[in-house]
């Protein structure tokens, strides 16, 4: 059946050893032998550290719980019992940066009992050769009821001199759409996640989560006593607790993805195997591609949300776009602004009934003659009570029209349960499972904005395609402290990427276009906005530029057909925050994308990636007198005839990329 992936489980038995006494060691090493995690209980606390070729990564560092109105779970425990298990399994997803994954760790599960309480936690470690991930589960036991966490007590203790790019944590509705910083381990407070860090003799790590369901978004906060040290800070219900709970459940999992290279980071799937497989029965109706629509026209104000005579999302308007949509290769376009009442205040917005000069009969109409999807935007402005109660009758009606993409919002606040609450607590992360559950059953995809970090879920529900969590190119345009600095481009893919697909909307060729007078313009080459199509990957990218400015710019020959499920991805060279270059591959052509910082550097880059025979390589790159500051939209366009064997010198301009199509020759 189609979803359903295809795999293959080779199960160890599960053994299972009992542990006398309250100070056992346990040792879970990985598949390959390189990774090494210790769990013991000292004084009656659980403990873990992490030791990879020798070095300690994590040293010792306390694990924990702690319930209201019963003894905290970090202390006076004891191991029972000890059961192992070795998975190992290749899958299909229905969309990835990989066409086959597989998912290969050795796991232990500690089975603890708290002597004075009688209350039960075990601890659930996998070890991969990539990382990490370990996770609480309260087994079902007598007397435990309805409870409420009020503090999780998991600790990284991380090596205080490593550099590390992170963002302070938040709960603000944009807390993750910021720049990260990167500073010496020592010097961070608090961290969102994903947090990442590299240790002086040159290992990688990002500490993150997998499995976000019903519980709050982990930060991180760390310890004045020990630097290098940080504890888990979960994200508060408005009463000051953190989660509601009732009877048997497991917690996220608390990952650790490690790697020698940047690029190993970048190329895991922890994250993703850490997730239950699809819990969809028929994903047929999941289709992944680039989309186009009104919504830089209105970031730029050349149009606006609001009804009036410069409206942008007009019967015609749009269908300009689903022309365009269909010469591009586009399978979606998006209408932002077409219902009544978007815009303005954006309150009490109907999400059915169009505005005046929208004929959604029509534009639907046009858009089936044209194989072409319509997106419709759910921009709630906060009002999660007003679309909770009405989120099955809205995705029943669209699934009636045939409308299967939705791009949600949640901008400046979220009144949930008439209370006004962090977009990050357990409330919030609930609520974006039910819209997802609420679009599965209506076969809707769903591009979330504002909403919580991503944690591999979408592997269990490929629907959730993708999100924002990210400041994209909606603050990229901005000058000044606002405006994204082409670094931060080279630091995503190993830090907000590292949760899953992020909805960033490049593409934007026309970087200096400002019809509105703004004084702002995007803060890169336009080569370098082609380049982020390998570099960024989403299963739904969008084509952010207006469809006169793609037509009249030689950069769009790269864009139209290109693809956003991949087959195969590469990072071949990549310095944090200095440099990226990324090759991907879709059936037999490869796309490579190389984006620098504010520095100019010529990069040598071996195309050993490409299989056997000869290429033609379409090069699209800056041109000599491209200048970020001053001359940032000449490109030069060049083909030539490339081999496995063939080193390219890639000359990038400060703000600047290179972007390449290698496509085989037919003999």
């Amino acid at each position: 059946m189609v979803g359903k992936p295809n795999r293959r489980m080779i199960l160890g038995a599960v053994l299972a050893t009992t542990v006398t006494g309250a100070s056992g060691r346990i040792t879970v090493r990985s598949p390959n032998g390189l990774l090494r995690v210790a769990v013991v209980v000292a004084n009656g606390r659980l403990r873990y550290e992490v030791v990879r070729r020798g070095r300690v990564l994590v040293g010792s560092s306390g694990l924990g719980l702690d319930l209201a109105g019963r003894p905290s779970l970090t202390s006076g425990l004891v191991v029972e019992s000890v059961e192992r298990r070795t998975i190992d399994e290749s899958w299909r997803p229905v969309w990835g940066s990989d066409a086959v994954i597989r998912n290969h760790a050795e796991e232990c599960v500690l089975r603890t009992v708290q002597s004075s309480s009688g209350l039960r936690l075990d601890v659930v470690v996998r070890v991969f050769d990539d990382g990490v991930g370990f996770r609480y589960h309260l087994p079902a036991q007598a007397g435990l009821g309805s409870y409420t966490v009020t503090a999780e007590r998991t600790e990284f203790a991380l090596p205080p001199d490593a550099t590390s790019w992170s963002l302070a944590a938040g709960t603000d509705w944009n807390a993750d759409e910021r720049h990260y910083r990167q500073t010496r381990l020592s010097g961070v407070r608090t961290a969102q996640t994903p947090f990442t860090l590299a240790t002086q003799d040159g290992q990688h790590i990002v500490v993150h989560e997998a499995a976000l369901i019903d519980y709050p978004s982990m930060t991180l906060a760390a310890d004045p006593a020990r630097p290098g040290t940080f504890t888990s800070e979960l994200i508060s219900l408005p009463d000051g607790t953190k989660a509601k709970l009732a009877g048997e459940f497991s917690t996220p999992w608390r990952t650790l993805t490690i790697g020698d290279r940047p690029g190993d980071l970048a190329e895991s799937h922890l994250v993703e195997n850490l997730n239950d497989p699809c819990a969809l029965a028929d994903t047929s109706w999941i289709t992944p591609g680039t989309y186009v629509g009104v919504w830089w026209e209105l970031q730029r104000r050349h149009t606006t949300w609001t009804a009036g005579p410069r409206h942008g999302a007009t019967t015609e308007r749009v269908k300009q776009y689903i022309d365009f949509a269909k010469e591009a290769g586009a399978g979606q376009v998006l209408a932002e602004g077409w219902n009544t009442n978007a815009g303005g205040q954006w309150s009490g917005q109907d999400f059915l009934t169009p505005q005046p000069d929208f004929d959604l009969p029509e534009v639907l109409r046009y858009a089936r003659a044209n194989g072409i999807g319509f997106t419709a935007h759910n921009e709630t402005r906060g009002f999660v009570d007003h679309y909770e109660r009405n989120l099955d009758t809205i995705f029943a009606r669209y699934a009636e029209l045939g409308i299967h993409a939705v791009k949600t919002g949640y901008a400046t606040r979220f009144v949930l349960g008439g209370v006004n609450r962090s977009h990050f607590d357990q409330e919030a992360v609930r609520h974006y499972q039910r819209v997802v559950d609420a679009a599965a059953r209506n076969r809707i995809m769903i591009i979330a904005h504002e909403a919580i970090k991503p944690t591999g879920l979408a592997r269990t529900y490929p629907n959730m395609m993708t999100g924002e969590g990210v400041a994209g190119m909606e603050q990229q345009h901005y000058m000044g402290p606002l405006g994204n600095p082409p670094e931060q481009a080279t630091i995503l893919p190993f830090t907000r990427f590292i949760g899953g697909p992020a909805d960033y909307t490049p593409g934007v060729l026309d970087v200096t276009w400002d019809p509105a007078r703004l004084g702002t313009r995007v803060q890169t080459t336009s080569a370098a906005q082609l380049a982020l199509y390998p570099v960024f990957f989403s299963p739904l990218q969008m084509l952010a530029d207006t469809p006169e400015n793609y037509r009249s710019h030689p950069g769009f020959a790269y864009l139209e057909d290109m693809p956003a499920s991949w087959d195969e991805s590469r990072f071949l060279d990549c310095v944090i925050g200095d440099y990226t270059v990324v090759a991907r591959r879709k059936d037999d052509t490869w796309y490579l994308g190389a984006i620098t910082d504010e520095q100019d550097r010529t990069l040598r880059v071996p195309l050993r990636f490409l299989g056997s025979g000869r290429y033609t390589a379409e090069i699209y790159r800056d041109a000599a007198e491209t200048s970020w500051h001053h001359n940032p939209l000449p490109i030069e366009v060049e083909t030539r005839t490339v081999r496995s064997s063939t080193v390219l010198s890639l000359r990038l301009v400060a703000g600047g990329g290179t972007a390449i199509r290698f496509r085989p020759m037919r003999s």
